[in-house]
C-alpha cells in the first residue's frame, strides 16, 4: 500500500495518458466495428464486430471514470484509492473484454431455409439481407431468396461479385407465387396472344391502374409444355429486353431472376438448380 501512497500522482497522470490515448483507439474500433456490422449482417464476425463496438464505447467510459474518480480520490489525500482506482479499472477493463470476447459465438455459417417439406442450409455469402437488416438464422417462409452474381454464381462476398441479383425459389404450386406468376394465374384467359419472340409465344394483357384511367399493357413471354402448362415466364420491364424478370419451373421449385432477355436460357437455369441442389439437406 505504501508503495500505492507514493506513486499516486503517477497513477493518475497515467489515467488521463491512458484515457486520452484510448479515445482514437476506441473510435476507431467502435466505428469499424459498427460500420462493418451493419453492412454485413450475415458475415460469420457480425457478432464479434457487435460487441467490439460495445466493448470499445465500454472501455472509454470506464477509462474517462478511471481518469476522474482517481483525481478526485486523490485531491481528497486518498492517495491508495487513487492509484486502485487506475490499476483495477484498466486491468478489468482490458482483460475482462478479451475473456469475454472469447465466450462470443460467430455466427452461422449456414442460414436454414425451407421450400415445402424440403430444408436447405444457404452459405451466409449467398443470404439476403440489406444494411442494418437483422436476418433469421432459421426462416419458416415456404421459399426463399439467395443474393449471387449472374453467371458465375459466385456468392455476393466474392471480391469479383460486384453486379448482385437476388434468386427466388418458389414451390411449383398454385397456392405460392410471385407476383408475376400469380397475375398470370389470375388473368390468363383475359390475356391476347402475339406472335412469336424470341423462342417464346406472347401474351398481352390490358388493365387499368385505377377505375378511369389510362389503359395498360403488360406484355408476357411464354414457354408452355405440350399440356398447355407454363414451364417458363418472363416480364420485361419498360419494353426494355435488358431488364426483365424470368420465372423458370425446374423440376419442383420456381426460380426468378432478373437478367436480359437473351441472358437467361435452360443452361443457366440447370447451372442455378445445381447450386440450390447443392444447398438442400440430403
Amino acid at each position: 500500500m505504501e508503495f500505492l501512497r507514493n506513486r499516486a500522482k503517477t497513477f493518475v497522470v497515467l489515467g488521463w495518458v491512458f484515457f486520452a490515448v484510448s479515445i482514437p483507439i476506441c473510435l476507431s474500433i467502435s466505428v469499424g466495428a459498427g460500420i462493418s456490422r451493419f453492412y454485413f449482417p450475415t458475415h460469420p464476425g457480425a457478432t464479434l464486430n457487435a460487441f467490439d463496438a460495445r466493448a470499445s464505447n465500454l472501455v472509454l467510459v470506464a477509462g474517462a471514470l478511471a481518469a476522474v474518480a482517481s483525481s478526485i480520490a486523490l485531491a481528497l489525500k486518498f492517495r491508495a484509492t487513487a492509484s486502485l482506482l487506475v490499476l483495477v479499472t484498466w486491468g478489468a477493463a482490458v482483460a475482462g473484454t478479451q475473456v469475454a470476447r472469447s465466450f462470443v459465438k460467430p455466427g452461422p455459417e449456414y442460414f436454414e431455409r425451407h421450400v415445402g417439406s424440403e430444408v436447405f442450409f444457404v452459405p451466409w455469402q449467398y443470404v439476403p439481407a440489406g444494411p442494418g437488416a437483422s436476418v433469421r438464422e432459421i426462416s419458416n417462409e415456404n421459399g426463399f431468396s439467395a443474393a449471387l452474381c449472374l453467371p458465375s454464381l459466385k456468392g455476393r462476398a466474392e471480391n469479383d461479385c460486384t453486379f448482385i441479383r437476388q434468386l427466388s425459389v418458389l414451390p411449383d404450386g398454385e397456392s405460392i407465387a410471385d407476383f408475376d406468376l400469380e397475375n398470370w394465374r389470375k388473368h390468363r384467359i383475359e390475356m391476347s396472344p402475339g406472335p412469336d419472340r424470341s423462342g417464346y409465344q406472347s401474351f398481352s394483357l390490358s388493365y387499368t391502374a385505377q377505375p378511369g384511367g389510362p389503359t395498360r399493357i403488360q406484355h408476357y413471354l411464354a414457354r408452355l409444355n405440350p399440356d398447355g402448362q407454363l414451364t417458363r415466364l418472363v416480364v420485361c420491364r419498360l419494353e426494355d429486353e435488358k431488364s426483365c424478370r424470368h420465372h423458370a419451373l425446374v423440376g419442383k421449385y420456381w426460380l426468378g431472376y432478373d437478367a436480359g432477355l437473351s441472358e437467361a436460357d435452360d443452361a443457366l437455369d440447370r447451372k442455378l438448380a445445381a447450386l440450390i441442389e447443392l444447398w438442400r439437406r440430403k
